[in-house]
């Protein structure tokens, strides 16, 4: 066909109808390149699955193509309605699309991003390492070539095709797969239908819809059978330990783990906890350590288990058991002194004194016979104190509100008698004999003690870690440190396992040399990395946010890429 008319209108319309069936033909070469994309995605195939993929790669593509076609080539029609020149910057327009996919989809396939700026800020990113350029410079000039192939051969034939008359049809599919994907993955993210949850974030730009809130709403699903799906459609099975665990006998006959809802590493001191400074000079001391979760069965998860609590719905799906479980005798007496608790109608402290007094009479009674207790401490969340409980004047030295002030009061004073409670329960252990974990499951920041912050803060993160190993020397461990690296220095010096640490953790020993350089904490919804106080957070849109140790946000941020890589290499080697 030759543009010989003079009319503008005329060019006009011949030009929009051609970048209708160019914008088709760069859909089905844009759908073709991003094959990679769902072969790259590590998935338990179904037929829902299948079905969403396809309706998700028709449907994406197509939106992707048409949006392209309306924000550039749509108004170059009018500014530049020749078709020559159109044709060209079509053509060059849409090679240096495909190529972005293309170098997209490299990333995607070896690191599972996307090309966004979190990729470039990356300290040690290369893209050289990653693509190979020569290919892509001749794989660019052959597309063009290709590009404007087509291109000219849409222009001579458009009357032809003009009579086919399937653009209707064709514009259909797209909408209908693009609503199917859509509304297959509200169902899917509604009953945590994992099969199709786990290809989210598959194709670039992509944005699945949910509607749980509105389910709830109208009582379609609660929260209850939500749990109950989240546990049995969960589409990987865990791997967990690696290496079936190698121990001898246990150096000593008892273990037992205290764990504090709330505590603060800054306040172990004389003056607020005693007892529990007095002990940290008596056995591993961890100076720099923070929890895996600020949720409360998420760190008591990892602490037991080694691993980050994203594996904790298909842990308690598969029934595993820690390995501190596992490798108790059958007559050692176990039991756990803690529970869930309607703190509004009874005192947490109350609770606290209770178990604390059981535990006491529980170990009397098996302290021939070996035993594994496990006690969970809450005072110090809920601020509770025995009326009759008298506690020494503490001044704070960091500025504050008057209702700050007072709430701060509290909850050192709780803390104070969580104390108390900790050494009255110790003075009936024999140390000689016992392996004694005492930790928290968070920090607390002063200023919004009430709010229970989500913030991942040092002050939040940073919690107390004792060890009271038999025949391990007291020592202060100065290197980072993580709920993930209790379960192997456990395994290692109270059970004699000779497994390497990476066979059931995430973390390492605490005695030994070896350190992470960043750690993942929280879940797979919401998480961050921690270094030397240092947080990056990401959410599941791959959006980061840097902060300091101060929790100030920064601009930008220094985030090493191989240790990116390497820290969710290693999160993920239990899949």
């Amino acid at each position: 066909m030759v543009d010989n008319s003079n009319s503008y209108k005329d060019r006009v319309s011949r030009l929009i109808s051609w970048g209708h069936w160019f914008m088709l033909a760069n859909i089905v070469i844009a759908m073709l390149m991003a094959i990679r994309y769902i072969f790259s995605v590590d998935a338990q195939p179904s037929l829902l699955s299948t079905l969403y993929v396809i309706s998700t790669w028709i449907g994406h593509f197509g939106l992707l193509g048409i949006i392209t076609y309306i924000i550039i080539l749509f108004p170059l029609t009018f500014l530049l309605p020749d078709s020559r020149i159109l044709r060209g910057l079509g053509a060059f327009l849409a090679t240096v699309i495909i190529v972005a996919l293309l170098i997209d989809g490299s990333i995607f396939q070896n690191y599972q991003l996307h090309l966004n700026l979190l990729v470039f800020d990356l300290n040690g990113f290369n893209l050289n390492n990653t693509i190979g350029w020569s290919s892509i410079a001749l794989f660019l000039l052959a597309l063009l070539m290709v590009e404007l192939t087509i291109a000219n051969l849409i222009w001579k034939r458009l009357a032809i095709i003009r009579n086919w008359d399937v653009g209707n049809r064709i514009t259909l599919t797209f909408a209908g797969a693009f609503l199917l994907s859509h509304l297959l993955h509200i169902w899917a993210d509604a009953t945590v239908y994992r099969p199709i949850l786990a290809y989210d974030r598959m194709f670039p730009f992509s944005h699945q819809s949910t509607a749980r809130s509105f389910i709830k709403k109208y009582g379609l699903i609660d929260a209850e059978h939500e749990t109950q799906l989240q546990l049995s459609n969960n589409p990987k099975t865990i791997n967990y330990p690696l290496n079936a665990l190698q121990c001898q006998k246990p150096k000593a006959e008892n273990t037992l783990f205290i764990t504090i809802a709330s505590a603060n590493s800054g306040l172990v001191n004389e003056q607020v906890m005693p007892n529990l400074f007095k002990l940290s000079a008596q056995g591993i001391n961890a100076q720099q350590h923070i929890t895996s979760s600020l949720v409360a069965h998420e760190a008591q998860f990892s602490l037991r288990t080694g691993i980050p609590a994203k594996y904790k719905s298909s842990f308690d799906s598969r029934k595993l058991m820690s390995p501190v479980d596992s490798l108790l005798y059958p007559e050692t007496a176990k039991r756990v002194f803690s529970g869930d608790y309607d703190f509004n109608d009874v005192a947490a402290a109350s609770v606290d004194q209770q178990n604390v007094e059981s535990a006491i009479e529980w170990i009397k009674e098996h302290s021939t016979t070996g035993f594994h207790g496990d006690i969970t401490l809450f005072a110090s969340q809920e601020l509770s104190v025995p009326n009759d409980f008298t506690v020494p004047i503490m001044p704070l030295s960091q500025p504050m509100s008057a209702a700050e002030r007072i709430l701060a009061k509290e909850y050192i004073a709780s803390l104070f008698y969580t104390d108390s409670l900790i050494g009255n329960l110790i003075d009936h252990v024999d140390l000689s004999n016992t392996t004694v974990v005492i930790t928290a499951e968070r920090g607390n920041d002063l200023n919004s003690i009430y709010q229970r912050s989500a913030l991942f803060s040092k002050v939040n993160l940073h919690v107390p870690l004792v060890m009271l190993i038999p025949g391990v020397s007291p020592q202060e461990i100065h290197k980072q440190s993580s709920h993930y690296d209790v379960l192997p220095t456990v395994l290692r010096h109270h059970f004699n396992c000779g497994n390497p640490a990476s066979d059931i953790s995430v973390g390492y020993d605490l005695v030994s040399t070896q350190v992470n350089e960043l750690f993942y904490v929280g879940n797979s919804q919401h998480f961050a990395l921690y270094n030397q106080g240092n947080i990056t957070e990401i959410d599941r849109q791959g959006q980061y946010k840097f902060y300091d140790q101060f929790y100030q946000r920064q601009a930008d941020g220094d985030l090493s890429f191989q240790a990116l890589i390497d820290v969710m290499k290693n999160i993920n080697r239990f899949n």
